[in-house]
């Protein structure tokens, strides 16, 4: 779906690309047909490449072109209520206009265009500062996928502390796998707007420059925050490890103190269970009782003995 808005004296909403002059234009693309890319080739000399970005079908990766009549911008943008998932916006910015494509509803760029006042005042300042604001926006959707990374690192860490099990371990590793995936977009978004937060960037005035010095700072911090986030994960997986082992060890000290018991009964057990006819005591009215006694007082003494070394 193609739509179009116009600063003339006042906003007004084109239907059709034949109408646009050398007034500040924003045209918002949402999941672009073969017909709307080539209309808009046609309006822009837009480069095959391009079109190519544009479709539905590919998946562009991050990225900063210069052309003849435009710069091209492929950033992503995070949903706040949704999995884990990175959402191409691509950037078309020419003089006085500004193309944003997106296969998904994006919020930040639905609210811009139902508030007209808002987008009044950027687009009459340049579509560079359009521009700016929407790039702005998609850095800081991150940040609330950020706050549900690190809310899940910490409710593993309260899972571990109570109990152990594969699940917990599951999700150890699904974490990591999110945290992966975050860094990877974080990274490369951080240095392509380093590259456009220069002041020789063709269609971006010089006087934008210094805003989008303040999206590469929050480029950088959702990095950092991202790699931070990757040694928490890296650390709860070696927590799981070390109480596993833990709880390991307090499970082998258990048996090996019930072997240790269990070795000396089985050794006088062992001595009664043989088939000569003389054995002390096997002709006393108590003989087995006496027996009993025995172990069971040698029994207690090791158990007794076993505390007080603090070994259980």
């Amino acid at each position: 779906m193609l739509k179009i808005i116009s600063l003339r004296n006042e906003l007004v909403e084109l239907k059709d690309v034949s109408e646009i002059d050398s007034s500040p234009t924003w045209i918002d693309v949402n999941r672009i047909t073969a017909q709307e890319a080539a209309i808009l080739q046609s309006k822009f000399d837009l480069h095959l490449l391009t079109l190519e970005d544009l479709s539905v079908i590919s998946r562009t990766w991050i990225k900063v072109e210069e052309f003849p009549n435009y710069l091209l911008c492929v950033f992503y943008s995070m949903q706040k209520n949704k999995p884990v998932e990175g959402l191409e916006v691509d950037y078309i910015i020419g003089k006085n206009f500004l193309i944003t494509n997106h296969r998904e509803q994006l919020h930040h760029i639905t609210d811009l265009w139902s508030n007209k006042e808002k987008t009044k005042k950027l687009l009459s300042k340049g579509v560079d500062f359009l521009f700016h604001y929407l790039l702005s926006q998609d850095v800081e959707s991150f940040y609330p996928v950020l706050d549900k990374l690190d809310r899940e690192v910490e409710l593993i860490e309260e899972e571990i502390s109570k109990k152990v099990s594969t699940h917990v371990l599951q999700r150890i590793i699904s974490l990591k796998n999110k945290i992966i995936y975050v860094k990877k977009f974080a990274l490369s978004q951080k240095e392509k707007i380093s590259i456009i937060s220069k002041s020789n960037v063709k269609f971006l005035s010089k006087r934008i420059i210094p805003y989008f010095r303040d999206i590469y700072d929050n480029a950088i911090h959702v990095f950092e925050t991202t790699e931070n986030y990757r040694e928490s994960a890296s650390s709860v997986y070696e927590l799981y490890m070390s109480t596993v082992s833990n709880n390991m060890n307090e499970v082998m000290k258990v048996l090996s103190i019930i072997a240790t018991i269990t070795l000396p009964l089985t050794v006088i057990s062992s001595i009664y269970g043989t088939n000569f006819e003389i054995l002390p005591g096997s002709s006393a009215k108590y003989g087995f009782w006496l027996m009993i006694l025995g172990m069971a007082s040698m029994m207690g003494l090791m158990i007794l003995y076993f505390r007080r070394r603090g070994w259980f």
